[in-house]
């Protein structure tokens, strides 16, 4: 095969830690529904692959994985829980600070004569 087509090449488990480091990245980038959902691809396969495994061996490891991916899951619908906390926190605050805000003056600009 044609270095083009590597991605072709790989296997599944090589694609499912393609994806966690994905999700990963997105969590830190605060990206949380796109981690969360790239997470959930890993586990619809792993699903797949552990009713399809045979050898008990195999069907350990894959549950062992999986296991890993929802834990991983579990953490960044944690920091989402956080993150949507903080900011339903700031807008609690800016609607209950709307009152004094609007009684201030608007500032002038540089342009604009006092």
């Amino acid at each position: 095969m044609s270095k083009g087509s590597a991605m072709a090449d790989f296997s599944s488990r090589e694609r499912w830690d393609t994806w966690m480091v994905q999700a990963q990245k997105f969590a830190e980038r605060e990206v949380y529904m796109e981690a969360m959902a790239r997470a959930d691809l890993v586990l619809q396969e792993c699903d797949l692959a552990i009713a399809q495994a045979v050898e008990p061996e195999l069907r350990t490891r894959l549950e062992r994985y999986r296991y890993r991916a929802e834990r991983r899951k579990a953490k960044f619908r944690e920091q989402f829980e956080v993150w949507n906390a903080r900011i339903a926190a700031r807008r609690s605050a800016a609607t209950l600070n709307a009152a004094t805000e609007m009684a201030r003056p608007l500032p002038l600009g540089p342009t604009e004569p006092i």
